[in-house]
């Protein structure tokens, strides 16, 4: 079934405003740290508080869309994006942004759970990966919108502002078509529950995806910078270029459509990422950083792919509430692994980040061709 011109728009355009989000707290942060007198550490608790808040709503999505809909569902979680980021922009007390990253976080699990959920039942492959692509396009560009408002002589507020409004003006584009974005979940269906080895299956390479991602994403710049000798620009050009390599994979398999097989396709994708961090580890003639770029090539289809597969591999019935546990573990992934892999780093030294990361990657090779197997 492909979804329709408007949905998907719809859904990239959420998907662009969620990456905004994401990517415009650690430019605002050194502002608003001066301005509310907190400590350089209090980042964590504003990102723990949007975790929570998202583990809570992606876990729960299933019961959510049993209850309310889809439709529903996606208002009240675009309602939420909207009064997070007004509560950024207008924030008086550091305990209104505290409770504003919740919103945030709360807003963030029901659009992203519950979008790329329709886009599993709806969207045709192309459609998925486009949508993972504009996250990456929103991620650029909420930086962007922040680094302006603060170089023009304003502070973080004014770009949250503009963020708020966005997402309101999306909002309203959801709400008319509300009706839309009922799906039937109707299928071929297993007649027991799943059992616990299939859901781990299910679950797992999201966790380790997340890990690989987001791990490679922070510790890229440390690497090059404190235990290689690169210059700050350099390593920032190049942990650029691998979101760069992520996001123009992604759009390059919009634009392949469905001509593409999602297996052989993960399967390829991952022995292009286990090369690139190959070649990031050897570092031959300094010339390891190539490697990044090509690691995200080769991650880009990984997570919208797994997500296009959950219907097949669980059921169409109970694909809406999976993929919102594949959420939530994707989220516990992105936390648990990088600091996994900086506790080693610090015990063992910072050489050891590229291994960790192409173990990791190996692993999740392996999962992959357990979760093929079991579902061939």
């Amino acid at each position: 079934m492909r979804g329709t011109g408007v949905m998907v728009l719809i859904a990239l355009g959420a998907f662009v405003l969620l990456g905004s989000f994401d990517g415009a707290l650690g430019v605002a942060w050194p502002a608003m740290r001066s301005h509310f007198s907190r400590g350089v550490a209090d980042l964590g608790l504003l990102l723990a508080c949007g975790s929570v808040g998202y583990l809570v709503a992606s876990i729960g999505y299933g019961r959510v869309h049993a209850r309310v809909g889809t439709g529903l569902a996606l208002t009240v979680g675009g309602g939420l994006l909207g009064i997070g980021a007004l509560g950024f922009a207008v924030a008086p007390a550091f305990w209104v942004v505290s409770v504003s990253a919740v919103m945030l976080g709360l807003g963030g699990g029901l659009i992203d759970a519950g979008m790329n959920a329709h886009a599993a039942l709806a969207f045709d492959i192309r459609s998925i990966n486009l949508l993972h692509a504009a996250y990456g396009v929103g991620a650029t560009a909420g930086p962007l919108v922040i680094t302006l408002s603060l170089g023009t002589g304003g502070s973080w507020r004014a770009g949250y502002a503009v963020l708020a409004l966005t997402q309101i003006g999306l909002l309203a584009a959801t709400l008319r078509p509300r009706h839309s974005w009922s799906v039937s979940d109707a299928g071929a269906e297993e007649g027991s529950a799943p059992v616990v080895s299939r859901m781990v299956l299910l679950l797992a390479p999201f966790l380790v995806y997340t890990g690989v991602e987001v791990g490679a994403g922070q510790w890229a710049f440390t690497l090059l910078t404190e235990s290689r000798g690169m210059s700050v620009t350099a390593a920032g050009t190049w942990v650029a270029a691998y979101w760069g390599g992520l996001t123009v994979g992604r759009f390059g398999l919009g634009l392949a459509g469905n001509r593409l097989a999602p297996g052989p396709t993960i399967t390829t994708s991952l022995l292009v990422c286990i090369v690139g961090l190959c070649l990031l580890w050897w570092d031959p003639a300094s010339l390891g950083v190539i490697g990044l770029p090509v690691a995200g090539l080769g991650l880009a289809s990984v997570f919208p792919m797994l997500v296009s597969l959950t219907p097949a591999r669980i059921g169409r019935s109970r694909a809406t509430a999976t993929v919102g546990y594949q959420l939530a573990a994707a989220n516990l992934g992105a936390a648990a692994l990088p600091w996994l892999f900086g506790v080693i780093a610090e015990r063992r030294g910072l050489g050891t980040l590229a291994p960790s990361l192409l173990i990791t990657a190996v692993a999740l090779a392996l999962l992959h061709v357990a979760t093929e197997r079991v579902n061939a």
